[in-house]
């Protein structure tokens, strides 16, 4: 009897509100997944398989594609490019981010405060609104055309959120630990290095899958800064040869996408559990 009033009340409550927001979440969703699984529809199709049924089934399932993509794109160029971009971006957000980071959680001054909300700021200016000056400047630094007048624009745009993301994690660590170290002697540099930053791995474990993530799969800025051809990413190769064939090498065009977004997709799969730990971890408590 209970349980009947229950279902009863349970959808009297599941009305057209409820409905239309489920309707719109699987249409929002639909959106997301039908561009993921549509390469694999065309990856394993011959040319002419894909000419005379672009939607059927393949009648096999061939990887040449694949050895093609990698060979006719020059991937493996692409692959090493973008590797040295994610590894630069890494190393020079995080460092700083962290030591900023530390110094405006423990060390709380009006000062600090202030060039806090200065670094800040950053956050909130668009990519697209500082490109020209930022083009400008690499040429005038002599970083224009080169993989490290890439990776230090991503590094400058990636510095205020993970400042502010290390300030909020260290501010939720126990002063104690720092007046600890200080009384067995440590300076400021031995208790950030050896105690702090350790303990704060959640938050730099998810700092850097983050920005390896959004630094291999970066088009604009690579777009703009990246002229020659053999220091084109992974991304701009694949939209090179997109723009060069059109869909009419579609089968090669879906394996050159699926080897692209492979590495982020595996890191991801790998590392899920750290982005997790790092967010309920208090990385992102204020």
């Amino acid at each position: 009897m209970k349980n009947s009033m229950m279902s009863s009340e349970t959808r009297m409550r599941y009305g057209a509100a409820e409905s239309f927001a489920t309707v719109l979440l699987v249409t929002l969703a639909l959106f997301v997944l039908v561009p993921l699984l549509l390469p694999w529809m065309f990856v394993f199709k011959t040319q002419l398989e894909y000419a005379y049924d672009p939607w059927g089934w393949p009648k096999a399932f061939n990887t040449k594609n694949f050895v093609d993509a990698w060979n006719v794109v020059q991937l493996g160029r692409g692959f090493r490019n973008t590797l040295i971009v994610c590894l630069g971006s890494i190393l020079c957000s995080l460092p700083p981010a962290a030591l900023a980071g530390y110094v405006f959680a423990k060390y709380r001054s009006r000062t600090t405060e202030f060039l806090f909300y200065a670094v800040l700021v950053g956050y909130f200016v668009p990519t697209q609104m500082v490109l020209i000056p930022l083009y400008k400047m690499s040429i005038a630094a002599g970083l224009s055309d080169t993989l490290q007048g890439l990776f230090l624009p991503m590094a400058a745009f990636n510095i205020p959120f993970w400042t502010m993301i290390y300030r909020s994690f260290f501010r939720s660590l126990p002063n104690d630990l720092a007046e600890a170290a200080r009384i067995d002697g440590a300076g400021h540099a031995a208790t950030f290095f050896r105690i702090m930053l350790p303990l704060a791995a959640p938050a730099t474990v998810l700092a850097a899958l983050l920005v390896f993530i959004g630094a291999w799969s970066d088009y604009m800025l690579s777009l703009i800064m990246i002229n020659d051809q053999k220091l084109f990413t992974m991304q701009l190769r694949v939209a090179q040869f997109l723009n060069s064939y059109g869909v009419d090498r579609m089968p090669r065009y879906a394996a050159a996408a699926l080897i692209s977004a492979a590495p982020t997709v595996i890191l991801y799969l790998l590392g899920h559990r750290w982005i997790i730990r790092g967010t309920l971890g208090g990385a992102l408590k204020e």
